[in-house]
């Protein structure tokens, strides 16, 4: 007989505890009887207490300034006794925001997130029925919220309820952001301290696509807020914890699971897993980590190697994926095969017209590129240059079958004249496909130009590599207004926070929005941080034809000034260390 052994080990909690501050309520926005409003107002201050009557019912709506995450404390008084079937309840309703009656679960209409007048609150509801004495109402896990609709009912009471005191205790990851602005451009300022508190409220056990509904810690999520973090702080504890908890989900066929923690198998975008391995890359680039890199670099290999087996022997091109696999690649509109039903969402038709996305091949190039670097940190130079050559067959088959020389569009598909998107223009970018001039005209058009060309446009959760594209191409002060206006307006509607999408009006929080932070810290402000490891392992050496290879030192500071309408003084981390800052200057017209 084999022994018995517990398969679960216990190791030491990697993350610090997650601290919840009690927090007030900011004010009262309309209740049920007008004449209590002054009473609601200092219950939320904690100077007097609200008397509900018996066999009443009344509401009241109050506010945060800004969205946030935390454990709602209720503390109440029923003097009902404890077998009347009629005991007072209490309902609490969390929402995001004040939107328009929907007419169905999907079609929502979110304008002013403020305009009470015209709005309406939904979300999830918390019913608590009372006992005789004092009551202590608190949720088991944290809810989300910028306003709260909270009901109390008294139908069949023979004795008044009382409402004791209405506070919360705010929860999030301790991040200690070092990276600090202070500027008059009302604009900068806004995009920053909403990304800011967009990142933070996506950061607690996980980091979390949104507060609000899933809470799940998707792959390429994550990969854009673990790099928002590290500009901010060189608090790394939470980014390792997700890409050790992506780690452990390994398959068989290679990839990683596309959200984890994970109960079980769950559906799988091929894709993400090339996203996981941008983060072990990002590490590397930001903490020059070996031992981290060594770890991971086995389960590279296996994601790169499953897109490699599934590269079409005659086009070149990375073919479709495995039947029970979902080849998502952006939740854009007009994305959708309803023959294919769930499946054909977010994908672009020509993936099943062809049997290929170009999308897939240019992001398999990219990944193969940084996983060459990582290969090139630990010496292991062979296998960076057969990633390397991989990438270049990749990107000779994409020129060969997905560019339109009539139109200078990269196609969705092979030979799918007429559908063309950003998604693929920019990765094609990013990818190596084309540069220079031919890169610059390209995503001048892409970008300044789509509707009269007619591209699919890309989604929030793809903002961050459009910007990364452009900063590419040298073409990125001539496409900032037009890549920023998305945010503008969300600034215009009163959001504290971003929204998961234009199209999509579900999320009021969505870390993968959270871009402009880094937009400012590395391109406004111009501050580059590339760890002194990578500089010596990567960087310095000339043993390979990496096409991104700078050979410059690891802290480049190339403010764009032109973007600024004021003045920034801002404190940048650079090094190791949370004290390792750098200060930056800029003011208008001023050289």
């Amino acid at each position: 007989m084999s022994p018995m052994v517990d398969p679960w080990r216990l190791f030491p909690r990697s993350i610090p505890v997650l601290p919840e501050n009690t927090t007030r309520f900011d004010g009262v926005v309309r209740c049920s009887n007008p004449a209590l409003a002054e009473e609601w107002r200092l219950l939320l201050s904690g100077n007097a207490a609200v008397s509900v009557p018996a066999n009443s019912s009344h509401w009241v709506e109050i506010e945060t300034s800004e969205l946030t995450t935390g454990f709602i404390d209720l503390l109440m008084t029923s003097n009902e006794l404890d077998n009347n079937t009629s005991a007072p309840r209490v309902e609490i309703l969390c929402s995001e925001c004040y939107e328009a009656p929907m007419e169905s679960v999907t079609s929502r209409v979110k304008n002013d997130r403020t305009d009470y007048n015209n709005g309406i609150l939904y979300g999830m509801k918390d019913t608590y029925a009372s006992h005789k004495g004092s009551n202590h109402y608190s949720p088991f896990w944290f809810r989300t919220f910028r306003y709260i609709r909270l009901t109390v009912t008294t139908t069949g009471s023979s004795a008044p309820f009382r409402i004791d005191s209405l506070t919360f205790r705010s929860t999030h990851y301790p991040l200690e952001i070092r990276t600090k602005i202070q500027t008059s451009d009302t604009l900068i300022r806004k995009l920053w301290d909403i990304s800011v508190n967009t990142l933070r409220n996506c950061m607690h056990e996980t980091y979390e696509d949104c507060p609000f509904y899933e809470q799940n810690q998707f792959a390429m999520d994550t990969r854009s807020m673990i790099l928002f973090t590290y500009l901010l702080s060189r608090d790394d504890c939470l980014a390792r914890k997700a890409m050790q908890e992506f780690y452990a989900t390994r398959r068989e066929d290679g990839l990683i699971e596309t959200h984890a923690p994970c109960p079980g198998r769950a559906t799988n975008i091929p894709t993400f897993s090339l996203f996981w391995v941008l983060m072990v890359w990002d590490h590397m680039v930001h903490f020059g980590d070996e031992a981290l890199v060594r770890s991971y670099l086995g389960a590279v290999d296996g994601v790169l190697n499953y897109f490699h087996q599934r590269v079409n022997t005659v086009t070149g091109l990375v073919g479709q994926f495995d039947q029970d696999t979902w080849a998502f690649v952006d939740w854009a509109d007009g994305w959708a095969t309803p023959s294919k039903g769930f499946w054909g969402l977010a994908v672009p038709p020509a993936y099943y017209k062809t049997g290929s996305a170009t999308y897939h091949s240019l992001v398999y190039a990219y990944v193969l590129s940084k996983a060459s670097e990582l290969c090139c940190f630990l010496g292991r130079y062979d296998t960076a240059e057969e990633y390397i050559r991989r990438r270049d067959e990749l990107i000779e088959a994409v020129r060969k079958h997905c560019f339109d020389r009539e139109t200078g569009f990269f196609l969705d598909g092979p030979g799918t004249n007429g559908e063309v998107s950003q998604h693929c223009q920019v990765f094609a970018v990013l990818a190596g496909c084309v540069s220079g001039e031919d890169a610059k005209l390209l995503l001048r058009r892409t970008i300044l130009q789509r509707e009269q060309y007619g591209l699919v446009k890309a989604s929030f959760a793809l903002g961050f590599y459009m910007f990364r594209a452009v900063s590419l191409a040298d073409v990125y002060e001539e496409c900032w207004s037009t890549l920023i206006q998305p945010w503008e307006r969300m600034i215009a509607d009163n959001l504290t926070t971003w929204a998961e999408g234009e199209s999509m009006m579900r999320s009021d929080c969505h870390g993968w929005s959270a871009t402009p932070v880094w937009e400012i810290g590395t391109e406004i402000l111009g501050v580059k941080l590339r760890s002194q490891k990578y500089i010596d392992h990567v960087l310095g050496k000339g043993t390979l034809d990496i096409k991104d290879k700078k050979g410059q030192s690891d802290t480049q500071i190339v403010p764009r000034k032109s973007l600024v309408r004021g003045h920034i003084s801002a404190d940048v981390l650079v090094g190791d260390g949370q004290d390792d800052l750098v200060h930056v200057e800029i003011s208008e017209g001023l050289e």
